[in-house]
């Protein structure tokens, strides 16, 4: 061959390559597995199906000033759930604590009571059943997100409407029992209890609230304005809590059995408080921790190879612990250091106190949902 033939025929090559990737872009449809492009209004639409708006009740009575007398007026809160199975949904507790009714919405407006059949405040996990419906459910990842993923969150906001947003993971939270994913994703008020989903619409995590305090928005009865980042409990650490409370109705906890208190100091650069640890106050005769030698006054610094700042943490990651557990502790007697490595018993505490001071019942006043009215009893 010429080097005039060599050269038409590398042309005639580049030429037709340009054409066979111009003509696979083109064919590639958005959000097909291997694209980069994405189509997030048919993967919100087909999992919002999926995502219901829920509506808990409860009935307040307070004194009036005027008169004395109790006057009761009935309270709302919205949230959003996720559809697992055909009638089963997960939210989170902190959307269903305190409820005394509870009614789902469909993406089609049908809505129908539910019923609590289990929850969790140690992870934050509720689980109703709806009889009366049948759900297109979610089909949870089998790959754990990683950081820098594009994540779609679909939920429900205050005015039972459907919320969508695009970001990815941007953080993700370690500890010795859990994660978190934090994402950019704006997340609406209301979207609690919500889907987070991967490029190919398969569930990622549940939503469980936002990074920073909302907006309050204007004016009363004014909905507040989503702001802050969101953070959502991957599904691969929801998945055997929900089993356990489908299964048994409550999720097992450890138990080390111990009371603490906080140990700070103030800091000289901004003279806030500073976590040293966790003090203790009192031991249970023959429990995991006066078996490892825990006494009085010492104090809890590490759990884990993590260290401990405050007495929530520990008792955090103590009942994020299964019962059985061999853990390793590190604590201060006096000026020694010291450590050892207990199994934890089994708590039987399933409303634990620092658990309900972060998950309080704050409805939302004068809610205004879509067309049909509020939920009846």
């Amino acid at each position: 061959m010429t080097t005039r033939g060599h050269r038409a025929a590398c042309r005639a090559a580049w030429l037709a390559g340009i054409f066979v990737l111009l003509f696979a872009a083109t064919a590639c449809p958005q959000g097909a597995p291997g694209s980069p492009l994405m189509n997030v209004d048919e993967i919100a639409s087909r999992a919002g199906r999926g995502v219901v708006t829920v509506f808990i009740q409860r009935t307040e009575t307070r004194a009036r000033s005027s008169t004395g007398r109790p006057t009761s007026s009935v309270h709302t809160r919205v949230g959003s759930g996720v559809a697992v199975e055909e009638s089963v949904i997960l939210t989170t507790a902190s959307v269903v604590l305190g409820a005394e009714h509870i009614f789902v919405r469909t993406s089609n407006g049908l809505q129908v009571e539910a019923q609590p059949a289990g929850m969790d405040l140690v992870f934050n996990v509720a689980l109703l059943r709806v009889p009366d419906l049948q759900f297109p459910w979610l089909r949870p990842a089998a790959r754990p997100a990683q950081l820098g993923d594009r994540v779609i969150v679909v939920g429900t906001s205050y005015r039972a409407q459907s919320t969508q947003s695009v970001g990815m993971v941007e953080y993700v939270y370690r500890e010795p029992r859990t994660s978190l994913l934090q994402l950019t994703n704006i997340v609406y008020p209301g979207n609690s209890g919500g889907a987070a989903l991967d490029t190919q619409g398969e569930l990622v995590g549940i939503v469980q609230g936002e990074l920073g305090s909302p907006d309050p928005g204007r004016g009363k009865g004014a909905e507040r304005r989503p702001s802050g980042m969101s953070f959502v409990m991957p599904i691969q650490q929801v998945w055997p809590v929900y089993q356990s409370l489908k299964r048994h109705g409550r999720v097992r906890h450890g138990y080390l059995g111990v009371s603490t208190r906080a140990e700070v100091v103030r800091s000289e650069i901004d003279n806030a408080e500073v976590g040293l640890g966790a003090r203790v106050e009192s031991v249970q005769a023959g429990g995991p921790a006066a078996r490892v030698g825990l006494r009085p006054r010492d104090l809890i610094v590490g759990f884990e190879r993590e260290r401990v700042e405050y007495p929530e943490q520990l008792a955090r990651w103590v009942a994020e612990s299964p019962p059985g557990t061999a853990v390793t502790l590190v604590w201060v007697h006096g000026d020694e250091r010291r450590s050892g490595r207990v199994s934890l018993a089994e708590s039987r505490d399933s409303l634990p106190a620092w658990a309900l001071g972060g998950l309080r019942w704050t409805p939302v006043l004068n809610p205004t949902p879509a067309s049909g009215g509020g939920p009846r009893r």
